[in-house]
């Protein structure tokens, strides 16, 4: 087992609700607006509450406080097929990573740094989310502690000031592109929350498995709330299909706000706020892939895969040429083909636990049956 302290539950919360404010604030929320039409806060909601329930399946299998996912794979399915399984969820959630680190790149040069070489700016991106990684998890628990209670501040203010500029006139047909079509791209895009999947990693440095489970329903409820209201906001205030075809929906509505001279202009507040909370965001999934490979080489010292891993992101993060096929590889491999193999796994990985949980009741069963005279 990896020994890198301990974080409280509200220091997990804090975490996981900043991994998802920052994708909901990134081009990839743009999959929700397309697919979900008239309705994304419903498709929204589809697609969460489907990987929640996944997740849920799977939190009582995580009751022992020296095991995170890897390790279960691992001595659930041997040292081999539990291998190959978790380098399949590594080389994924990697690939999640990298493709969100382009849509924030992209975001930066927008909004700051406009005339930057791209591989310049992408390298000190990297550089400030690997630096963090090296402090170990206490150190990130307590300032994405601060961060997130920053970040909800600007938030609740960023929706106070839009709140009277949405016209009620914009409200769509409530089930937008039908609820077969809802239903059946919800349950496919349920990938987008690989962050879940991610959570199970965090098991070793919760002390208490009733805190760890409770933090996942309040992150879960937290972030699914914020998530639908704000795409509510934005139906709103700039309806389907006018959001479909900007590549930054919540910059473009916050340019609306004009909060007086104090200010001069919310939208420096809020993308200030916004990068703290990416890099915030970013830092720790490179900290999870760095724990993640530690675990698949089953080796207890993890600072020394940062480099590679850093390495690793910059390099993927290239691979992508323009922000549209970031958005279109996000959507057709790392969303919809990856969420029929992240079932896949996580079905059999169900099956198998629980299969193996009753034969192991039913075993010691028999053992206490007392014996006829």
């Amino acid at each position: 087992m990896i020994k890198d302290g301990h974080i409280s539950p509200f220091q997990l919360i804090a975490l996981f609700s900043i991994l998802l404010f920052g994708k909901q604030l990134d081009p990839s929320v743009l999959l929700f607006i397309h697919w979900g039409h008239n309705a994304p806060e419903l498709f929204f909601l589809i697609a969460q509450v489907s990987m929640i329930a996944l997740i849920s399946l799977m939190l009582p299998l995580f009751k022992d406080p020296h095991k995170n996912l890897f390790d279960h794979f691992h001595d659930l399915f041997g040292p081999i097929f539990g291998s190959m399984l978790t380098l399949l969820i590594f080389i994924m959630v990697l690939l999640d990573v990298s493709t969100s680190v382009v849509f924030d790149l992209e975001q930066i040069r927008t909004v700051f740094l406009p005339t930057t070489p791209a591989t310049l700016t992408l390298f000190i991106l990297i550089t400030n989310m690997v630096i963090p990684s090296y402090f170990g998890i206490e150190v990130m628990g307590r300032s994405n502690l601060l961060v997130f209670f920053v970040i909800s501040t600007v938030l609740i203010i960023w929706n106070l000031l839009m709140w009277p500029m949405a016209n009620v006139n914009n409200i769509p047909p409530i089930f937008g592109p039908g609820i077969p079509q809802l239903l059946k791209q919800g349950i496919l895009h349920s990938g987008f929350f690989i962050e879940f999947i991610v959570y199970l990693m965090m098991r070793p440095y919760v002390r208490s498995y009733t805190s760890f489970k409770r933090s996942f329903y309040l992150v879960a409820m937290i972030t699914l709330v914020i998530g639908m209201f704000r795409l509510l906001l934005v139906q709103l205030i700039m309806p389907y299909p006018v959001d479909d075809q900007v590549f930054f929906p919540f910059i473009e509505i916050v340019k609306l706000i004009y909060a007086g001279k104090f200010f001069e202009h919310l939208e420096a507040v809020y993308t200030v706020g916004w990068l703290v909370l990416a890099l915030a965001r970013l830092s720790f999934m490179v900290y999870v892939l760095v724990i993640s490979a530690a675990t698949l080489a089953r080796a207890h010292n993890h600072r020394r895969f940062i480099p590679s891993i850093g390495a690793l992101i910059y390099y993927i993060a290239l691979l992508n040429t323009s922000l549209s096929d970031a958005i279109d590889f996000t959507d057709v491999v790392l969303v919809q083909r990856f969420s029929l193999i992240y079932g896949f796994i996580f079905t059999l990985f169900i099956a198998v636990s629980y299969a193996k949980l009753l034969k192991k009741k039913w075993a010691q069963k028999k053992q206490i049956k007392p014996q006829p005279t």
